[in-house]
């Protein structure tokens, strides 16, 4: 028997953990599949693009081509409404089910990502600004993690390899905690009262970094955090 229940057809269209995964991307910004793709590095190509199969038949989004004639991926009306669902299940877990990242969880490419993700391009200077970030995994010599936001009006790149520009502001911080902060475990005004994260450069950007982004969960990037 199959029940006629409407949370059972809501599980059966999007109660999976990468259909929810591949909807989080889309909210964030990502259209492309190479962009879905980087932002979930645990699924492979494969199962990416048969998921996003399935999401076009559940008409949860359609396969588009834009502007350069690339293929591109564009939530319904349906698929859009799912936004505060997705939200609303990251919240209730970074409340009662989510802890401290273990260390295979540590990944400059995911936080460098994420944050090109949470960028608010209409808190930018108006120029193009480099910020470098060093991440310190402990005393053990190497094992420190660099990487480079380019951030200019209407274009934010995410690099592992410095960028060939001058750099603005450096965020030098213990790698557990700036992955906490952008998690949205913690607060960054948080982190940098307690000497877990420092941000310097130029002052007057420097103190405009917090604003810079769209922080998700306690605290978010206020200094008063």
């Amino acid at each position: 028997m199959i029940e006629y229940c409407p949370v059972s057809a809501g599980v059966e269209a999007v109660g999976d953990r990468w259909t929810l995964l591949v909807l989080r991307e889309l909210f964030l910004g990502a259209s492309r599949f190479n962009d879905l793709h980087r932002g979930l590095p645990g699924m492979s190509r494969t199962l990416l693009a048969a998921r996003l199969r399935r999401m076009q038949a559940h008409g949860l989004l359609t396969r588009e081509t834009d502007r350069d004639g690339r293929p591109a991926y564009r939530l319904t009306e349906a698929g859009a409404a799912l936004e505060p669902l997705v939200w609303q299940l990251g919240d209730w877990a970074r409340r009662w089910f989510f802890g401290d990242p273990r260390p295979e969880q540590l990944d400059a490419g995911w936080l460098l990502w994420r944050l090109r993700q949470f960028v608010r391009s209409d808190e930018l200077p108006a120029r193009r600004v480099v910020v470098e970030f060093v991440l310190r995994a402990g005393p053990v010599a190497g094992t420190d993690e660099r990487g480079w936001l380019v951030l200019a009006p209407g274009d934010a790149s995410a690099c592992r390899r410095h960028p060939g520009y001058d750099v603005d502001v450096w965020v030098d911080g213990d790698a557990v905690e700036l992955h906490r902060v952008v998690a949205g475990r913690a607060g960054l005004g948080q982190a940098m009262r307690g000497g877990l994260v420092r941000i310097s450069g130029d002052p007057g950007l420097a103190a405009g970094f917090p604003r810079w982004f769209a922080w998700r969960g306690e605290g978010g990037g206020s200094s008063e955090a």
